[in-house]
């Protein structure tokens, strides 16, 4: 039930839909801000590259066999291996936004208000596919994987807890927090607020997640914990400042005309 044999076409099929997203939400929220349509679609592609290159360059350096070649053969992109997209995303279309748009504040707002329903369609796809899966778990809401995974994703008839679901409900918690904080008040802040619920939201799911071998360990955190719970140290800290050092200021709510 949650995957077809080899779990590619389902995969497949989601992590598609999750790069459309992306790329429309993009287009549709610059034409909603008076902002150049070229801006979205920039945002889009950089999500493509990034979920699809970057993690792979990403992963690759993580495990210590970064070669530089394999990125320009087609085949190396249907071998398993990717990590941590959505970091590179955020890494390079907000250094993008900030060294080339003219309205910053609010393009940096859409840096990530078109991040978490992509991620939801990506995190489904881990879903039917069995990778990115839970330990061993005897709760009511456990998930049992049929036969025709590898070696990379969830054994077969083990229940696991569904730790692509746990995350998923994370990012719909975040998707409508930011909806709600898409306003005037709160607007060049967003990419601020979505580091610190994210980050503090993803490697809760973690510890309920099996462990993976490019886990180092920080004492009792992996290492995408520590990065995680590091960065929403440093975020919650930095809306502190903004909300009551008076950081925030009347320009926020500029568009770009």
């Amino acid at each position: 039930m949650l995957r077809d044999t080899n779990g590619i076409l389902a995969y497949a099929i989601l992590y598609t839909l999750s790069m459309t997203t992306h790329v429309l939400l993009a287009m549709w929220l610059c034409r909603r801000r008076k902002i150049p349509i070229r801006n979205g679609i920039a945002l889009g592609f950089c999500y493509i590259w990034s979920m699809n290159t970057g993690a792979r360059i990403l992963y690759d350096i993580m495990n210590n066999r970064f070669d530089w070649l394999n990125y320009f053969d087609p085949s190396y992109y249907m071998e398993p291996g990717m990590w941590g997209g959505p970091l590179v995303y955020l890494v390079i279309a907000s250094m993008g936004t900030l060294l080339l748009a003219r309205d910053r504040r609010s393009m940096l707002d859409i840096v990530v208000l078109t991040l978490p329903v992509p991620m939801i369609f990506a995190k489904a796809a881990c879903f039917v596919n069995g990778c990115c899966y839970g330990a061993a778990c005897s709760l009511p809401w456990a998930v049992i994987f049929p036969e025709g995974g590898t070696e990379r994703t969830a054994p077969a008839g083990v229940p696991l807890h569904p730790t692509q679901l746990y995350e998923i409900l994370v990012l719909v918690v975040v998707a409508v927090v930011l909806m709600l904080l898409d306003g005037k008040r709160w607007r060049g802040t967003l990419l601020v607020w979505f580091v610190m619920l994210y980050g503090i939201g993803r490697p809760i799911t973690e510890f309920f997640r099996a462990p993976e071998k490019l886990d180092a360990v920080i004492g009792p955190l992996t290492l995408s914990q520590a990065i995680c719970f590091a960065a929403a140290l440093v975020a919650g800290l930095t809306l502190i400042l903004v909300r009551y050092l008076g950081m925030m200021g009347p320009r926020t709510d500029m568009i770009e005309g």
